[in-house]
């Protein structure tokens, strides 16, 4: 497969990045699902991690239901952090050499204060969800002592519901593409090359601003599979979290040249 390489002579010096396909995000699956088999009981632990978050978020905040759902849809918004150890699965994978779980939850330190100060962003950014929401969650529902079933029926069963759900919806899609945009490439990236974090994050901007339409198929894919992973009670988030983080460390080397 061959990709036509664009350069950047900008004050970042920021690397070379490719045109890509249509058909390049199921490739990205594909490899991603052959590095789960080649690593399962370590990709499984991070799966696993995510499950145990999604079911601690539930129980500390089942009793306010506004908060429920603005800390289940914010998995997105810091998807890309904790799967820093399934990036590095796939690096140690592709380089060959003898496979360490112990060296993937290390991860972080080879590149620790850019990866610190773009985990920094991501915390911001789900701060910025989380009042955001609660906002949105005030406008439309005056009682907070709501439990979660009267905010299931008042959310599907009404209009001011529907209404709340177009606009929780777009609010949370545009962090959610702010986050995709800067991170898409970033986090690999600093792993794989140790770049700064602004540095890394230019590069995932121009990678992805060059391939709109793939990039969208991607995300979408992304936010689809997560849908699926809520739906199953987060139990599915233990095969596709694993997945989709070797398959976004596939979508990095085929993305910077």
């Amino acid at each position: 497969m061959q990709h036509t390489v664009y350069k950047h002579d900008g004050s970042l010096d920021l690397p070379a990045t490719r045109n890509l396909t249509l058909n390049d995000p199921f490739r990205w699956l594909a490899s991603g699902w052959r590095d789960f088999r080649r690593t399962p009981f370590a990709s499984s632990f991070y799966g696993l991690v995510f499950v145990l978050l999604g079911y601690a978020v539930t129980a500390a905040s089942w009793q306010s239901p506004i908060l429920l759902l603005t800390f289940v849809t914010g998995f997105l918004l810091i998807a890309p952090f904790l799967a820093l150890g399934l990036y590095d699965l796939s690096r140690q994978a592709e380089s060959s050499q003898k496979i360490s779980f112990i060296h993937s939850l290390l991860a972080f330190r080879q590149n620790k204060w850019d990866m610190g100060l773009l985990a920094v962003f991501h915390a911001l950014v789900m701060i910025a969800w989380i009042r955001l929401a609660t906002i949105i969650g005030a406008l439309y529902f005056s009682h907070s002592g709501a439990s979660v079933t009267m905010l299931l029926e008042q959310l599907w069963l009404s209009g001011e519901g529907l209404g709340m759900i177009a606009l929780f919806v777009l609010s949370g899609a545009a962090l959610a593409a702010v986050v995709f945009v800067s991170s898409a490439v970033s986090w690999p990236m600093m792993l794989d090359r140790n770049k700064g974090a602004i540095n890394a994050m230019a590069t995932s901007i121009k990678a992805v601003l060059q391939n709109k339409l793939v990039m969208l198929i991607w995300a979408s894919i992304i936010g689809g599979l997560f849908i699926i992973g809520l739906a199953t009670l987060y139990l599915g988030l233990l095969l596709i979290v694993p997945i989709l983080g070797h398959a976004s460390w596939h979508a990095y080397k085929d993305l910077v040249e």
